[in-house]
């Protein structure tokens, strides 16, 4: 058996290679609003890479908050304060009680023909005013 899943690692992760390979990387600063925009409402999920960014940014707060429960509620195009032109991720820490939301700004897509993925997260902002706004999206 240990045999049979050694055999196994090598196909794997030839197929998780080519799935990625497949996938083009775009920096969201060198696209235009409109393309930022596209890429936002197409996202369909956060890479770990993106996840373990947005866990561990901020106070120690923020991280024992990520460490109880985190969740992603959304993409979403900026609300003024923040840049209506970049693609943000909203992001929940910590149980209901006492939780936490913040807005992390979208550096880097990975898009394939079959899915949009936030590959890499930047900078992170209080997400009051995106929820705030009525016409967000989650």
């Amino acid at each position: 058996m240990r045999a049979a899943g050694l055999m196994a690692a090598p196909v794997l992760c030839a197929m998780l290679s080519s799935a990625e390979a497949e996938s083009r990387w775009l920096e969201s600063g060198r696209l235009h609003v409109s393309e930022v925009g596209s890429l936002c409402d197409q996202v369909q999920d956060i890479r770990l890479l993106a996840r373990m960014q947005m866990i561990s940014s901020g106070n120690d707060r923020w991280r024992r908050l990520s460490r109880q429960e985190f969740v992603v509620e959304g993409v979403a195009m900026g609300v003024p304060p923040l840049d209506p032109g970049r693609c943000y991720v909203i992001a929940r820490a910590g149980p209901v009680d006492q939780n936490e939301r913040r807005a992390f700004e979208v550096r880097d897509f990975a898009v394939s023909p079959d899915r949009t993925s936030v590959f890499v997260v930047g900078s992170a902002h209080d997400a009051s005013p995106i929820l705030e706004q009525p016409s967000s999206r989650r």
